[in-house]
């Protein structure tokens, strides 16, 4: 359990920004992620606002060009609710740094 951590997300929670979360390799910041989607889930977030990706997961390799992850993220926004979009290990995105791919989000 990360508490402060967790607190700190769920202050932002509903502030349209980007969050990011760093930290050295197996500190728990998946772990961390998981654990604020369970969160928003306890406090009546809609399951289908949330999207989640893990790029480790070899069945998510065809949204590794960032122009699919982009359409798939983009289909699957909901217009009527805040959405929560979950991207772990991002960095296996080819060029997911380029501008504008989150700009729709």
């Amino acid at each position: 359990n990360r508490p402060f951590a967790l607190q700190k997300l769920m202050h932002f929670k509903d502030k349209q920004l980007i969050k990011v979360v760093t930290g050295i390799r197996r500190s728990g910041k998946s772990t961390l992620l998981e654990l604020f989607r369970q969160q928003l889930l306890v406090q009546g977030v809609n399951p289908a606002a949330i999207q989640s990706y893990n790029f480790e997961d070899l069945s998510l390799e065809p949204l590794t060009d960032y122009h699919r992850l982009h359409d798939t993220i983009v289909s699957q926004l909901r217009t009527d609710c805040m959405n929560y979009i979950f991207i772990d290990e991002i960095q296996n995105v080819k060029d997911f740094e380029e501008e504008g791919i989150h700009s729709s989000w």
